[in-house]
């Protein structure tokens, strides 16, 4: 079998891709001109699971997942996870954050080490500190 069968559910160190759209309202995703990928190890946080992440688990390949959240969330919600800058306008003090689960990985070790790393590095710029 396989280990990186697109079907498999999200779980603790895989890696997942996410393609994310934001935008004013649940079924406008006008705030960015197309969608960006964000791929990230999955459970890493010292701290557990992050919002964000509880909200994705147990998800497959091809689940959507949509969030409204306000510009001030960002660091309580991603935390650890070094989000991608969305470009969102000055305006968009609130916005709608599509997910669609583009593939989930079986990670490899120097992935998950590196993911590690990166985490233990973060400093005031990152963390929801």
């Amino acid at each position: 079998m396989n280990g990186k069968m697109e079907t498999e559910k999200i779980e603790v160190l895989k890696k997942i891709i996410l393609s994310v759209e934001a935008g004013t309202a649940p079924d406008s995703m006008d705030l960015t001109p197309q969608p960006s990928q964000f791929e990230f190890i999955y459970g890493l946080g010292t701290s557990g699971l992050t919002p964000f992440e509880i909200q994705l688990a147990d998800k497959t390949v091809g689940q959507e997942v949509q969030l409204h959240m306000s510009r001030d969330d960002i660091p309580q919600v991603f935390q650890h996870l070094v989000f991608f800058p969305l470009n969102l306008p000055e305006h968009a003090d609130s916005f709608y954050l599509k997910l669609k689960i583009k593939s989930v990985l079986q990670a490899d070790q120097r992935e998950v080490i590196k993911a590690l790393a990166e985490i233990a590095n973060c400093e005031d710029h990152c963390c929801g500190h």
